[in-house]
């Protein structure tokens, strides 16, 4: 009788310690380490989110880019790029320039006059009257447009920008300013930035090259 009962006891002691196996235990009140190594392999392959993009230093009005650029609408040529002004214009205007006839969400907009200096330093441009203004742009903090050239963008308003002259060619060392209009709607972000690029074509591309702290006048 007592033998069997010392069976018996064994034969329990072995069935709890496979239950406990079966859920997990290892005999010791820990929980296995199987869930713990699953939760690490899931957690380290999680996508590392890409690292922003941080403006690079602001340059002044009146301070020269760094390097020189060829514009693809010269269509040869290199040029010292320098922003001299930005001038603040008015709503009034925005209406005599019928800029919010041709394009209702202007309306309450402000325009700004922007200013570019450009040097040629090498070579010599095929199209001699180019628009290298194109190539200027106004951003926000994040690098997105914060005011953009309307359609009609000379911007010969009465108090806005001059009228260009009409130009034979291009010497070397010779510099000419050009003045382009830019409207930021109402509810546009905060002008931050003016950039200037020959090929950029993203906010990151724009933060990473030259461009000029907003100052206006």
């Amino acid at each position: 009788m007592h033998m069997t009962r010392t069976r018996a006891v064994k034969k329990m002691t072995t069935a709890l310690g496979i239950a406990l196996t079966a859920c997990g235990g290892n005999g010791s009140g820990k929980e296995s380490g199987a869930p713990e190594e699953g939760a690490t392999k899931s957690e380290s392959s999680k996508a590392t989110p890409a690292a922003r993009v941080e403006w690079s230093p602001a340059l002044t009005m009146g301070q020269p880019a760094p390097g020189l650029y060829e514009p693809k609408n010269s269509e040869g040529g290199k040029f010292q790029v320098t922003a001299t002004k930005i001038v603040k214009g008015t709503r009034k205007q925005l209406e005599e320039g019928h800029y919010v006839d041709a394009d209702r969400n202007l309306e309450g907009g402000t325009p700004y006059y922007v200013y570019v200096t450009y040097t040629l330093k090498e070579g010599k441009p095929s199209v001699v009257n180019s628009d290298l203004n194109a190539q200027a742009v106004v951003l926000d903090e994040n690098g997105e447009p914060a005011a953009e050239r309307p359609v009609i963008h000379s911007g010969f308003d009465e108090g806005g920008c001059p009228v260009d002259k009409v130009y034979m060619s291009w010497d070397i060392g010779e510099q000419r300013t050009m003045c382009s209009i830019y409207i930021a709607k109402a509810n546009a972000k905060q002008p931050a930035r003016l950039a200037w690029s020959a090929d950029a074509t993203t906010a990151d591309d724009y933060k990473k090259g030259a461009s000029w702290g907003w100052t206006t006048r």
